[in-house]
């Protein structure tokens, strides 16, 4: 039976962990409700937004229309991997997931992955650390931003990305990041981000609209468009102008929307993650409570029998 003293040391060690994980499990709920709202009011947008670049994309394919600033599909020789996870810890399985399933793919594409076709750029920390223990060092990488709410703060990012593919630095850009999905449940996503594909797009949107709850009626209204074909746009001053104009907007969009969605993800995740550490310490403090009552208890009892036993030999004595 451990001793008073180291029990009650524990216990008072417990439950100063519970006030520190109860304190970030607010902080984290705080956040988590601005980035849930900032990720849900920003949907309605990227679903439109998405679906103008499908359309545009169906319609510059076919018309054959294109410009040295498209951002449309050729050769694929470089893969840019963008992985977006958290600059801290104590997220649960929130960064563990990502990388498992770049590890899949980097395993399915193993020989391009050997020969360097696969730049990296990472936004957050543990995707940084986990890029450098792969033995690559990120082209770029990106921190502090758990907390964005403005798309303005993603341009450098947006610009990054479109630029490269321009310069064909790299000649696909696919990323690796969370989907919210709710607050006790949120799935890794793999996504195209460029060349604009009007299959990939349609994918995304798939992706990004939930089963169930609040936007999930737009499936049907995607269904209905599809079948009806696609939207004839009569675009002025030029398509070419509109291209070269509205495209770097629609990407930017594309990253803002997987941004949003990420730091929803995170600040949830960490709120369950602190909520499961606090019930764990209330719990662990009832089961020391218990056993530090019990070994006092049994001391007691111990200290009594000896005084009745010392009070019994002293009376023979007299």
């Amino acid at each position: 039976m451990a001793s008073l003293n180291n029990l009650k040391k524990r216990i008072n060690g417990v439950k100063s962990i519970n006030q520190i994980t109860a304190a970030m499990e607010l902080v984290a709920a705080t956040k988590m409700r601005k980035a849930q709202e900032a990720a849900l009011a920003s949907r309605f947008y990227a679903f439109d937004a998405l679906e103008i670049l499908g359309n545009l994309t169906d319609y510059f394919s076919k018309t054959g229309m294109n410009s040295g600033e498209s951002f449309f599909k050729r050769k694929v020789e470089k893969t840019l991997i963008l992985i977006i996870t958290s600059d801290k810890g104590l997220v649960g399985s929130f960064n563990g997931s990502i990388f498992k399933k770049v590890d899949k793919f980097l395993k399915a594409n193993a020989a391009d992955f050997k020969e360097g076709k696969f730049p990296f750029l990472t936004v957050g920390q543990k995707g940084t650390d986990y890029v450098k223990r792969l033995g690559v060092a990120p082209l770029n990488h990106f921190s502090n931003y758990g907390d964005i709410v403005d798309i303005d703060e993603i341009g450098e990012l947006a610009e990054i990305l479109g630029r490269g593919y321009q310069n064909k630095s790299w000649d696909r850009i696919v990323s690796f990041s969370m989907n919210f999905t709710s607050a006790l449940s949120q799935e890794v996503v793999e996504r195209q981000i460029l060349p604009f594909e009007a299959a990939q797009i349609r994918k995304t949107i798939e992706e990004v609209i939930p089963n169930t709850g609040r936007y999930s009626e737009l499936k049907e209204g995607i269904t209905r468009k599809r079948a009806n074909g696609t939207l004839d746009y009569i675009m002025e001053p030029s398509p070419l102008v509109i291209l070269d104009d509205l495209l770097p907007h629609l990407l930017k969009i594309q990253v803002y929307h997987l941004m949003l969605e990420a730091n929803a993800s995170e600040h949830s995740s960490r709120r369950m993650t602190m909520k499961n550490a606090s019930d764990n310490a209330k719990e662990l403090t009832n089961e020391l409570t218990l056993a530090y009552n019990k070994s006092r208890q049994e001391m007691i009892t111990r200290e009594l029998g000896e005084l009745t036993g010392t009070v019994a030999a002293m009376s023979e004595n007299v």
